[in-house]
């Protein structure tokens, strides 16, 4: 079939965005079906360095169509800052940019629910604050704004001064906050004039693509074990990373979709709070933050790192039905004497069999490590495997083994052409 999917299958940032521009090479059509501008793919073409919080990283390929799809909530003002900068680098989206008519928007209003409710709670989830989390809740109420709103600008003000009073009015916000919000409101108006010409049918486009077999690739944004359903409830994003997330947020049937790609990192990174089991707090995490460059595209944060967990990856190939791996920063690994996986968990002294069976204890969990010896070689810019240092090879072949899928493509460094294929 001429459609792949590629998703995260980690905490998110596993390198989907250079994979996705990797594949994309020859594809139509590249259209993302969830989330919003809390995501972050970094691509590096020669010296030039793009950061994409919602445009698909198809965009970076010329005469690829990039669409933003009704499983996304989008955030006009975020969008037209990506546009700029990506124009700054001679890229245009002009003709090559659809946003759903029936995708969710993100407005000023909603921004500031984010960081009222985040700055209330007693344990913060973590949130990037960029109002994807109200967005989704006013769409589930039936109260959102969508892309088809922004095409009147009259009606869309009227709604949103409404919303601004039912947000005082349920002490979402502080009523402090509506004059700003009144003039932020002004300025949004604005924004959007710059981008409803893109607002489009997403629907019949995708169809066509299907019924003349063009080449589409499916780009997910954060990572399975964040999906607000299978994640790690309740430090999890607001949408469906998963590719369970497909089917809603394009109308695109999951068996039109010949290849389900899952993107992991050779070790494991997570933002934000929640259960992490394999965390690493010694010089080690530290080592691997600073070689691998570990802060997030979209907020700066630190991230989180530790190695690889088997027992999630294996959840998350068997949730998505992943057909192949691609596997991202095996260099970051080079320096290491020793390099381990997560092969089992303990919680309290009892082994416990599977990911799914601790899910609802992660925090308590005590992982149980396979230790392999570090291959001491660079591997940067590697393009054929068979050329790899052989210990190298083994920790790869070990990982198939044990997740019982290929490992198709491996990253070997930030840049488009620094990648093994198999």
């Amino acid at each position: 079939m001429s459609v792949i999917s590629v998703v995260g299958g980690q905490w998110g940032d596993e390198g989907k965005g250079k994979i996705v521009d990797v594949l994309s090479v020859d594809v139509e059509l590249v259209a993302r079906y969830q989330g919003g501008a809390n995501a972050g793919h970094t691509v590096y073409l020669g010296e030039k360095k793009f950061v994409l919080h919602q445009i698909p990283s198809g965009i970076l390929r010329e005469d690829c169509i990039c669409v933003l799809g009704n499983g996304m909530v989008i955030d006009p003002e975020g969008l037209v800052e990506e546009i700029n900068q990506i124009a700054e680098k001679n890229i245009s989206v002009n003709g090559r940019l659809v946003i759903a008519h029936n995708a969710h928007i993100v407005t000023p209003i909603h921004k500031a629910i984010d960081s009222h409710r985040e700055k209330g709670l007693d344990k913060p989830i973590g949130t990037t604050g960029k109002g994807i989390g109200p967005t989704y809740v006013d769409k589930f109420n039936r109260t959102g704004i969508r892309g088809t709103d922004l095409l009147n600008l009259n009606k869309l003000e009227k709604k949103l001064n409404s919303r601004l009073d039912d947000a005082i009015k349920n002490c979402e916000i502080s009523i402090d906050l509506k004059q700003d919000l009144e003039i932020k409101i002004k300025n949004y108006l604005t924004v959007i004039s710059k981008i409803s010409n893109f607002v489009g049918n997403v629907y019949e486009i995708i169809q066509s693509h299907l019924d003349n077999s063009q080449k589409m690739l499916i780009e997910g944004a954060q990572g399975t074990l964040l999906d607000i359903d299978h994640g790690t409830y309740p430090f999890v994003t607001s949408s469906s990373p998963s590719t369970g997330g497909i089917s809603s947020g394009l109308g695109l049937p999951l068996h039109k979709i010949g290849r389900h790609i899952g993107i992991f990192k050779a070790y494991c990174t997570r933002v934000g709070e929640g259960p992490f089991p394999t965390e690493l707090f010694d010089e080690t995490g530290e080592e691997l933050r600073k070689i691998g460059q570990e802060f997030g595209a979209t907020t700066g944060r630190p991230r989180r790192c530790g190695w690889f967990d088997l027992l999630a990856a294996k959840f998350s190939v068997h949730v998505n039905g992943l057909t192949e791996i691609a596997l991202t920063k095996l260099d970051i690994l080079d320096n290491f004497d020793e390099i381990k996986i997560c092969t089992g968990y303990k919680i309290n002294g009892k082994e416990m069999s599977s990911y799914s069976a601790s899910m609802c204890d992660l925090e308590n969990v005590e992982p149980v490590y396979t230790s392999f010896p570090g291959w001491k070689v660079s591997t940067v810019g590697f393009h054929h495997l068979e050329n790899l240092p052989g210990k190298a090879k083994d920790y790869i072949r070990y990982l198939e083994e044990k997740l019982g899928i290929p490992i198709k493509i491996i990253s070997t460094g930030p840049a488009r052409d620094q990648i093994i294929e198999g």
